[in-house]
């Protein structure tokens, strides 16, 4: 498996906006992609930085999305203000999502997007898993 992080910094007065934005633009866009596996999102509102973690199933197939994955990038900037400060790829090389609470219990807290945020645990999860 191999890992696109990207980090965005995004204005303090539209830190909120990122994880709508993800929701609605970015994982609808990644689920539709071959060998796509998951995403995490990460927000620290103390510097502005969102950071994505998008999993491929290999590293050829990860580098066949890099020009959508730019597009993707772009929409990101438009929506939130907010500036693509780095782009990084690499090897994963320990994987651990326990299908107990510690992944339900994030999907839990997300609200209205859970059933979106659901099917990406469900492929991290290897899609066999039944979630709560």
């Amino acid at each position: 498996m191999h890992a696109r992080l990207t980090t965005i910094e995004v204005p303090q007065d539209r830190i909120d906006d990122a994880p709508g934005v993800i929701q609605e633009q970015v994982l609808p866009q990644l689920q539709q992609m071959d060998g796509f596996k998951g995403f995490i999102a990460l927000r620290d509102r103390g510097s502005g930085t969102v950071r994505g973690v998008a999993l491929w199933e290999s590293e050829e197939v990860m580098r066949t999305t890099d020009e959508a994955a730019a597009r993707i990038r772009s929409g990101v900037e438009e929506a939130t203000g907010g500036t693509v400060a780095s782009v990084e790829n690499y090897e994963v090389v320990v994987f651990e999502a326990p299908s107990g609470d510690p992944v339900s219990g994030v999907t839990d807290t997300v609200g209205g997007a859970t059933d979106s945020v659901r099917g990406v645990t469900d492929n991290l999860l290897g899609g066999g898993e039944k979630q709560r």
